[in-house]
């Protein structure tokens, strides 16, 4: 009997939800949309292109889903938090949209022979609301407001394996947020990732002189 107890209690420990807080709140994973493998796709026969972390605010470098407004509140989401360390999950998918668009073989780890680099800085990823008297995103938790967006901006910096500067510029996109919630927000800029990779995957076909925004 105390052998099948101890089952039961590792059987409940280990399945489903994670249940982290007093109110046995479940936990929500979220992970930024990006291709899958395309096997059928042509290998370009350039160099591949390493990916290292991303630098992202020190108010997103938390497990948690961060809604930050362009004031500067911060809503810390602690039911729903990231697969991966947010400064891992932008490069991983901005190499997945990357390989799917070009052909360039892309890689989050170090790669022995000669490669490209592309340093991706978060500048800005947040969630814009017109100007007025209740601003923060604290006034309207969990609300619907189709005039809000999602806003995302990314300085991307491609180098020789030397270091030598290729390209540089400043690029960023916005999409409407239905509501103020985090999959909304995930969804939202998922989508503002993929249209950010689709801009800069041309420096991968063509590199280009150096050039800013």
């Amino acid at each position: 009997m105390i052998l099948r107890a101890v089952i039961l209690c590792l059987s409940a420990l280990l399945c489903g939800c994670i249940i982290f807080d007093q109110k046995s709140e479940a936990v929500v994973f979220h992970q930024f949309a990006a291709p899958g493998v395309q096997p059928n796709r042509p290998i370009s026969s350039g160099p591949q292109v390493f990916l290292p972390r991303a630098v992202i605010p020190s108010a997103l470098r938390r497990p948690n889903v961060v809604l930050l407004d362009d004031n500067g509140w911060v809503q810390i989401e602690d039911a729903h938090r990231w697969v991966a360390p947010l400064d891992r999950a932008i490069p991983e998918a901005v190499a997945r949209h990357l390989a799917s668009l070009t052909g360039v073989v892309t890689t989050t780890q170090t790669p022995s022979e000669d490669h490209l680099v592309l340093l991706l800085t978060v500048d800005k990823m947040e969630i814009f609301a017109p100007a007025g008297t209740e601003r923060s995103i604290f006034s309207l938790p969990g609300g619907t407001d189709k005039t809000s967006t999602a806003s995302l901006q990314l300085t991307c910096r491609l180098e020789k394996a030397d270091g030598t500067l290729v390209a540089f510029k400043t690029f960023a996109q916005s999409r409407p947020l239905k509501e103020r919630t985090p999959a909304s927000f995930v969804q939202a800029q998922s989508a503002n990732l993929a249209a950010l990779s689709a801009e800069f995957a041309p420096w991968l076909q063509a590199p280009t002189p150096s050039s800013s925004k």
